[in-house]
């Protein structure tokens, strides 16, 4: 027995041994950490581009003296004990993979991968096409697909830059309003690498991105990018963005403004599951959505006699509504994009058959698409105005 142990422990120290000379741990001063990254281009005249890739590092400084809670010896004390701010490392070059070959020889420190909070695609890029970043970033085994991404308004550098209060980097500022931009707005959780991938070599399926701009001296989220393949076609306002979100998400969460006049709304506060059905009526497809809503009424000027016995009939009147918000969407999705937003040809090739030549944008544009709202109200609140 106490032979068996003995040759228990022999092995663990040596398979750990093997393992920590593999496993290079270094403090963080030693590394540059990266908290966003961002890609523009600059076109020349002679149809020439010019990539540029601003990235966000961190930087630690350290407070009080060596050894009380401040070592920079010790990377978990540099956290707790330290100012953490950010700056910028620019770098061009003719293509991506020559970006990192440039950036290293300007750096006395090696660069983290899969750290970046953000990664904002600058609008003039998103124009230009991003197939190219996608593709080189998931090349990377060590890379992080869960990173959020984003189109930002003018330049991605600019928005870097943005100095915000409170946070050591605008990129940590952008990753949260991006991922809890899911409670009210009806936002997927999904604005990475991995999807943006998947999106791009998927049949029947189009791209949208959340688009940043700086707005009194911050940065917001004020509508949705449109891609067309890999490049940005259009951007829609925020509340339109909202109504093709709630379209086209199987879950999402968000609060409707159903208003008359500026004195007469009514706000709904709800869940909503999407399903689609298709079918193919003499060549020509027909789409049915169904959507149902659960949720409170948060306020109330529109109908003063809102009461619980008469529930049902607000239930109808809200759906009528919803509905008629649907439609005009529909038909500026229709008449004026004429891109699938809300990736209805996925659900025809799927039933019909992949591979078939057909352009989804195309079929969907003169479909007959119809929605069926179903609303139901858990609460109408305690008070009338």
């Amino acid at each position: 027995m106490k032979k068996k142990k003995i040759i228990i422990v022999l092995l663990v120290v040596s398979i750990v041994s093997i393992y920590a000379e593999k496993l290079q741990v270094s403090p963080v001063e030693d590394l540059n950490i990266t908290a966003g990254v961002g890609y523009d281009i600059n076109k020349g005249l002679n149809g020439e581009v010019e990539y540029r890739v601003p990235i966000t590092i961190y930087d630690f400084k350290t407070k009080g003296k060596e050894g009380a809670g401040s070592s920079i010896k010790n990377s978990t004390k540099i956290i707790k004990g330290s100012d953490v701010s950010s700056s910028i490392i620019k770098t061009k070059a003719n293509t991506i993979a020559e970006i990192r070959q440039q950036r290293q020889l300007n750096a006395s420190k090696p660069f983290t991968i899969g750290t970046p909070k953000i990664t904002i695609i600058g609008e003039e890029q998103a124009f230009y096409g991003i197939k190219n970043i996608v593709n080189i970033l998931f090349f990377n085994a060590n890379g992080n697909d869960k990173v959020i991404f984003a189109v930002g308004k003018g330049k991605a550098e600019d928005i870097l830059r943005v100095k915000v209060d409170g946070y050591p980097s605008a990129a940590d500022y952008m990753e949260g309003i991006v991922r809890h931009g899911t409670n009210y707005n009806f936002f997927n959780t999904e604005y990475n690498l991995l999807n943006i991938y998947v999106t791009l070599d998927s049949e029947g399926k189009n791209l949208v991105l959340p688009y940043l701009e700086i707005k009194d001296k911050n940065i917001a989220i004020t509508g949705m990018a449109l891609f067309k393949g890999d490049k940005m076609a259009y951007v829609l306002p925020m509340e339109e963005g909202k109504i093709m979100n709630m379209l086209r998400e199987k879950n999402g969460k968000g609060i409707l403004s159903l208003q008359e006049s500026p004195d007469k709304y009514i706000n709904y506060d709800a869940t909503v599951k999407r399903k689609v059905k298709c079918n193919k009526i003499k060549g020509k497809y027909e789409f049915i959505i169904d959507l149902e809503f659960q949720g409170d009424i948060i306020e109330n000027t529109l109908y003063k006699s809102m009461k619980k016995e008469s529930e049902k009939e607000f239930e109808e009147l809200i759906s009528k509504k919803i509905e008629m918000k649907c439609y005009d969407f529909l038909c500026k999705m229709k008449n004026s994009y004429k891109i699938d937003c809300l990736n209805l040809g996925m659900y025809a090739a799927a039933k019909y058959g992949r591979e078939s030549g057909v352009d989804w944008n195309d079929e969907v544009s003169n479909a007959d698409i119809k929605v069926n709202v179903v609303v139901n109200i858990d609460k109408i609140g305690i008070g009338q105005y």
